[in-house]
């Protein structure tokens, strides 16, 4: 189930999105932070000079954004460019239009239409990175392909197939794994079931590795040393572990990506709205 579409394995290709976003991620907390601090010395107001303009930039990057999504859904626009260069800039843009924003009202408070519209923007951009955090949960990149759920679960069941000489030599460790499978891969019907699950894969995966791996180091003593590396099994329990634990948390990150993607939208339509609100109040009295 490889998600195709809009090119999703462009998205994740991690030297271009670490050259676009890495700077502009550093460079506005830095500038966030800084600005914070001498928020009180008024070196911009919202009403006039730079401080004034910092709010049309700010609101025009914001607006930019939804390029991305015309970039998407508009045939017109479907070849106008790789469709990770779109959403580098569309992050981008997530970041420094509200940074510009923030220096628009210089960290403080102001009237009730501009403190809805800046508060509506915080939650589209805080959404926006919350998104980006449940997204990369439910597409991973593996050796430069993005893999949905079936692809995950191939690999967990080629990690098990590594482990069965491991298996035959320490038949404990083949316990230890059977029963985190069963509690990673059913975690039940219910949504409590499943959330307490995903609260608790962590610790269970941590804890399976380190059982299984004492299971094997028990039974190479016993036995007065085994034909297989040790580092060789242990390397193949953490990457079959980490790959049960991925194919365990999926279903809840996309459940969560999919309410996620049904209440962006709406919250950027409460930002557009009071921006347009303030913005109209602002120049009229």
């Amino acid at each position: 189930m490889i998600a195709t579409g809009h090119d999703v394995s462009s998205l994740n290709a991690r030297p271009s999105r670490a050259l676009v976003l890495l700077p502009v991620g550093v460079g506005s907390a830095i500038a966030i932070a800084v600005g914070w601090r001498v928020r009180d010395d008024w070196y911009t107001v919202p009403d006039s000079g730079i401080g004034y303009w910092l709010g049309p930039l700010g609101l025009g990057m914001m607006v930019l954004l939804l390029a991305y999504s015309l970039r998407k859904r508009w045939s017109p626009l479907r070849n106008a460019g790789p469709i990770r260069r779109w959403f580098h800039i569309h992050m981008a843009l997530g970041l420094l239009g509200p940074t510009a924003i923030l220096f628009h009202a210089n960290f403080h408070l102001g009237s009730l239409n501009a403190n809805v519209a800046l508060a509506s923007m915080l939650l589209v951009s805080g959404s926006g990175i919350v998104g980006r955090f449940i997204y990369t949960h439910v597409h991973y990149e593996y050796r430069g392909r993005v893999l949905g759920l079936a692809e995950l679960r191939q690999e967990a069941e080629r990690g098990r197939n590594s482990l069965a000489a491991a298996e035959r030599i320490a038949p404990e460790l083949g316990r230890v794994l059977r029963t985190y499978e069963a509690r990673a891969l059913s975690p039940g019907s219910s949504w409590t079931g499943r959330l307490a699950s995903f609260v608790l894969l962590g610790h269970r995966s941590r804890s399976a590795r380190r059982s299984a791996l004492r299971a094997y180091r028990q039974a190479e003593k016993a036995a007065g040393g085994a034909p297989l590396r040790h580092a060789q099994v242990a390397r193949d329990l953490r990457d079959h572990v980490r790959a049960v634990r991925r194919v365990g948390a999926y279903a809840i990150y996309e459940r969560a990506f999919a309410l996620w993607h049904a209440l962006h939208l709406p919250f950027c339509f409460v930002l557009f709205g009071a921006a347009a609100v303030h913005v109209v109040a602002v120049h009229m009295y």
